[in-house]
């Protein structure tokens, strides 16, 4: 006979678990840079309102109306860029190759806000570093990182390199003087501005940035496989759950599943119960009140069994099948089949009173135990754990013979023994209940309970 544990249905795909994870949490990430630019437009008003009132007297008002148009030109276009990204999102308008757009965006304003700004006031492309605006390179740059897109950050670094170029390409490398105007500085200072603002050190600065966003890139890869990786476990283990003991399941989920494909012998004390007359009580009953009848006696069945540390493998209509010693057999799991078998006769006699059943409900339990056979059986879209054996047989039978010794609890002479209560059980008979036609002695529990 086989005892499995089995639930119809499909498993969710890893795969489309991971893939609408990201989707969500790429729409957040675009959701939270959109506010992101909205606030470095509002940053960048309010500090260049600050700055401009110190600046009248080191520009003429020409320069200083075109540095002012620059600054509000960045301004508006990171609070617009900004808006479009958040109305992208809210409006469920938002693709992911919108990204690229986005990035491409925030570039393009870096670029144009870098050029007009050293334009403005007359300095080469060799002054771009010395512009307050360029820190929005690498703010841009770890901003990025809250998407889980390496190739978006990737474009982003390329891009943003491209208008740093572009900028110092197109405003030419210039010398300290003419770009500077300012005489006065001591030459070896001026030597020394001009060696840091020539293009050696640039393309140092231009490597490091491009480091940096390559680094983020592969660090937003290694997390996106990391985060792939642990929702693939979790997913597989949750699947598992669905058709696994719950004791099973971990075990399953922390070893290689091909090990208990392959299965093992070990000890472990099988508990059938049954419902009697159920026929006769389903008859009487619309579907609503069955299934709720129905409901509750496997309600009752999963307290004791998890009272006393027992496996419900498997529902079978108005029955159960119990295990114990699973997932590793213990010296007393005789006593804890024994003390769940008392659980549920106790639990019945309070159902019956709190219910008033006319007749009252009535159950059967067997016991035995012994060695038997364990593992999973089954693919990836149904896995069923797997209880046969001998025993198993023995157990089912036992628990049949409750109706005609007419009592609530029988167990083989080894429960019995190694449950310690031999006094409160009764020798009723003997029959050849295994599988090799051996004859096994029967024990009825005596004590307090509802007879079958």
């Amino acid at each position: 006979m086989i005892a499995n544990l089995s639930h119809s249905g499909r498993s969710v795909p890893t795969s489309a678990s991971v893939d609408k994870l990201f989707r969500e949490s790429e729409i957040e990430a675009e959701y939270a840079i959109g506010w992101v630019r909205i606030a470095v437009g509002l940053a960048l008003l309010a500090s260049g309102l600050l700055v401009s009132s110190g600046t009248a007297e080191l520009s003429d008002e020409y320069s200083l109306s075109r540095v002012r148009v620059t600054a509000l030109f960045t301004v508006g276009a990171f609070l617009a860029l900004g808006i479009v990204s958040l109305l992208l999102v809210i409006r469920h308008w938002f693709r992911p190759w919108m990204a690229f757009v986005l990035v491409t965006g925030d570039a393009a304003i870096l670029g144009t806000s870098l050029f007009f700004g050293l334009e403005g006031i007359g300095l080469g492309g060799n002054w771009v570093a010395a512009v307050p605006t360029i820190w929005l390179v690498p703010l841009g740059l770890a901003v990025g990182a809250l998407r889980y897109r390496p190739l978006v950050q990737v474009w982003a670094t390329f891009v943003t390199m491209i208008a740093l170029v572009g900028v110092v390409s197109a405003l030419g490398f210039r010398s300290f003087q003419e770009g500077f105007g300012i005489a006065a500085f001591p030459a070896d200072l001026k030597a020394s501005l001009g060696r840091l603002f020539s293009l050696p050190p640039y393309l140092m600065r231009a490597v490091m940035l491009t480091l940096v966003g390559l680094t983020t890139a592969l660090a937003m890869l290694r997390s996106r496989r990391l985060l792939m990786r642990a929702v693939s476990e979790t997913t597989g283990r949750a699947n598992l759950a669905r058709f696994l003991p719950s004791e099973i399941a971990p075990l399953v989920g922390e070893s290689d599943i091909s090990t208990w494909r392959q299965g093992r012998r070990q000890q472990a004390t099988i508990l059938f119960v049954d419902i009697r007359g159920f026929t006769a009580y389903a008859e009487g009953m619309d579907p609503a009140r069955l299934s709720i009848f129905i409901s509750s006696f496997r309600r009752r069945v999963t307290h004791a069994a998890g009272a006393f540390g027992g496996v419900v493998d498997k529902f079978i209509g108005d029955g159960a099948l119990l295990v114990f010693g699973i997932p590793n057999p213990q010296s007393d799991d005789c006593t804890r089949a024994v003390a769940c078998a008392q659980e549920l006769l106790v639990l019945l006699d309070q159902w019956n009173a709190k219910r008033g059943f006319d007749p009252p409900i009535r159950i059967g339990i067997g016991i035995h135990t012994g060695e038997v056979y364990c593992g999973l059986i089954g693919d990836d879209k149904r896995i069923e754990f797997t209880v046969l054996g001998d025993v198993v047989n023995v157990a089912a039978k036992i628990e049949q013979a409750t109706k005609r010794f007419n009592t609530a609890l029988l167990a083989s002479e080894i429960v019995v023994m190694r449950s310690g209560q031999f006094s409160a059980w009764q020798e009723v008979g003997r029959e050849p209940l295994g599988g090799r036609g051996e004859h096994l002695a029967i024990y009825a529990y005596s004590g307090t309970s509802s007879t079958g």
